[in-house]
């Protein structure tokens, strides 16, 4: 009992190193924020004045066999006025490490004058640990491995957000891990998640270049408790209010390089590269990021929308970024 005890905490040790050495974030990071601002604080729901979900798939250091890659689902949508719900699924391995969050937000957004609007969001989380000891390369039938197949844990923690926007100016402040985890050696000892709190801060805005082109910087900075903060410096170039091409560098010594853009009536598509400019990151072989997404028109008040009416009726097609909804004014989208 003993050492099956001590096998635990070691392959536990060794789950904890491994995610640290990939960012020095609790779960991993993603550039989808750039054109899904949700994706990195739930405030931002409805920010675009449109209910949207998107899909996010991220394959880390391809050079390495067992390499983290990272499966997200995440969307938001009004149920009524100024109200949204929003929810998040994501699926993280790391060889033998497997993660699993569930999330769901409820956002509250006032208007404070024309065009100024502060949201407040509010989430839940359910994490979920799994570590593949039947996956070890060992010998399965040694006696320190024999009755141990699987070593799984379930925790909770919360999180919220606050967004100032005015126009297309927002500045953000959240905390994507809201409680420090109580007994961390014995809850990484059976296999759960172990938490510090986590802290972020961020702000873009929109310039226009000229009549066809517009220009997005963004900035993101993130800390957790005893690990180094993480800074995210970006721009976009958006064409036609429809296509776009991002650059970011990250302090980590890695850059991203991305392609984008609505190709129909709502439906978004997002591939983007990063690799890295020292260390272990430079030999990895780069990091894909791929994302398709869909915004739905919300002018009759649901979160299904109304396609052909409410404020994108007699547009063409809803613009990838549009202007965020006036909601003292809105009937005048309607004329």
């Amino acid at each position: 009992m003993i050492l099956k005890s001590t096998l635990k905490y070691l392959l536990l040790f060794i789950a904890t190193g491994i995610a640290g050495m990939a960012s020095a974030q609790q779960l991993p990071l993603t550039g989808q924020y750039l054109f899904n601002p949700y994706a990195l604080n739930p405030a931002h729901a409805g920010t675009f004045g449109s209910s949207e979900v998107f899909m996010n798939y991220r394959k880390d250091w391809a050079n390495f066999n067992g390499s983290p890659q990272t499966f997200r689902l995440n969307g938001n949508g009004r149920v009524y006025d100024n109200m949204w719900l929003g929810g998040e699924i994501m699926a993280d391995q790391a060889d033998i490490f497997y993660r699993f969050k569930a999330a769901l937000s409820y956002t509250y957004r006032v208007q404070m004058a024309n065009d100024q609007f502060l949201s407040f969001g509010l989430s839940g989380k359910l994490f979920q640990s799994l570590v593949r000891v039947d996956q070890v390369n060992a010998d399965l039938t040694d006696p320190l491995l024999r009755d141990i197949s699987r070593i799984t844990g379930t925790t909770f923690n919360a999180g919220f957000g606050l967004v100032y926007t005015n126009n297309n100016l927002n500045i953000g402040f959240g905390m994507p891990i809201l409680f420090r985890s109580r007994d961390a050696y014995l809850n990484q000892s059976e296999g759960r998640f172990v938490f510090e709190r986590a802290f972020e801060f961020h702000v873009f805005d929109r310039y226009a270049l000229s009549n066809q082109l517009q220009v997005q910087p963004f900035f993101v900075w993130q800390k957790t408790n005893n690990q180094p903060a993480i800074f995210d410096a970006s721009v976009m170039f958006i064409f036609l209010d429809r296509f776009w091409l991002s650059g970011l560098y990250r302090s980590s010594s890695l850059i991203a390089l991305g392609v984008g853009g609505e190709l129909y009536r709502g439906f978004i598509m997002n591939y983007s590269y990063e690799i890295g400019t020292g260390g272990i990151n430079y030999r990895s072989g780069g990091s894909h990021e791929f994302t398709i997404g869909y915004r739905i028109s919300i002018g009759d008040g649901s979160i299904f929308g109304n396609s052909g009416g409410g404020w994108f009726k007699g547009r063409t097609r809803q613009d990838a970024y549009p202007q965020v909804i006036d909601y003292s004014n809105r009937r005048r989208y309607n004329q």
